[in-house]
């Protein structure tokens, strides 16, 4: 990253799965505080940043509430919020939205752009759903099948702030007919061997 080699985990990368990985032990507050709390944060700092990230993830009312007390949509905010409290220069992001159900996940692609349109942070988003990823990128990389090449680099050239209105624009269906194209050709290839 940068130029540098990664041979571990660290606080400058975030890291967000597509099952929920919250500490069912810990509230969503403490969740929040976590990395913070491993880097020996101050309470009051750790307090703050978490205050901060439950009011811009609308998790406010439910500081104090468990995991399994929650939605998986307000499982995933606070694994975002996690992964964002520690300021990583990077956000990895492993089909976050893949189990849930389609207007959750449309709620939280909304709210991960708006995320990025404030913070500007560098974000590795995958997804098997191009429409995702047409809408929440500003570049999409399509791999091949084994071994896992880059097949395609494709631009994003949607304007920003985006909304889901623009996925019935022409450009976007344009984009979804290209990548479509790029992943079934790959689908018929990997089908023949």
């Amino acid at each position: 990253m940068d130029g540098r080699e990664i041979a571990r985990p660290g606080p400058d990368r975030g890291m967000v799965f597509q099952s929920y990985t919250l500490f069912p032990w810990l509230t969503v507050e403490q969740n929040i505080m976590f990395g913070l709390a491993e880097r020996g944060a101050p309470m009051d700092k750790q307090r703050a940043v978490a205050a901060s990230f439950i009011e811009k993830m609308g998790l406010k009312g439910f500081e104090h509430h468990w995991p399994k007390q929650l939605s998986g949509g307000m499982q995933q905010r606070t694994a975002i919020a996690r992964a964002l409290a520690n300021d990583p220069e990077m956000l990895l992001l492993d089909e976050p939205f893949g189990a849930l159900d389609n207007q959750t996940r449309g709620l939280m692609q909304e709210l991960l752009l708006s995320i990025w349109e404030r913070d500007r942070k560098t974000v590795l988003f995958v997804t098997h759903d191009i429409e995702e990823a047409i809408f929440l990128a500003n570049r999409c990389i399509v791999m091949s099948a084994r071994p896992g090449r880059i097949k395609a680099d494709v631009r994003i050239d949607l304007p920003h702030p985006r909304d889901y209105r623009m996925k019935t624009s022409p450009a976007f269906s344009e984009l979804k007919a290209r990548l479509t194209e790029e992943i079934r050709a790959e689908a018929v290839l990997a089908a023949a061997h």
